[in-house]
């Protein structure tokens, strides 16, 4: 897995927010740390790609179901 650097702007709520729960349940993590790993268990939860079936071509009376 190749890894890329993304910066992100949060405001000033947000990072209070987020040294607030770093205090609490995370201490000695970086807010670089607690945001990557925010976003992975998130794209981890979205669908993946469409499943499009079988095409035409492989359609027959054994896969008929």
């Amino acid at each position: 897995m190749s890894l890329a650097t993304v910066a992100v702007a949060l405001g000033d709520e947000t990072l209070a927010a987020l040294d607030r729960y770093i205090e609490k349940q995370a201490p000695g993590r970086s807010r670089a740390d607690l945001v990557a790993e925010i976003v992975t268990k998130w794209a981890a939860r979205q669908a993946g790609p469409p499943d499009e079936g079988m095409r035409p071509e492989e359609l027959n009376a054994s896969n008929d179901s």
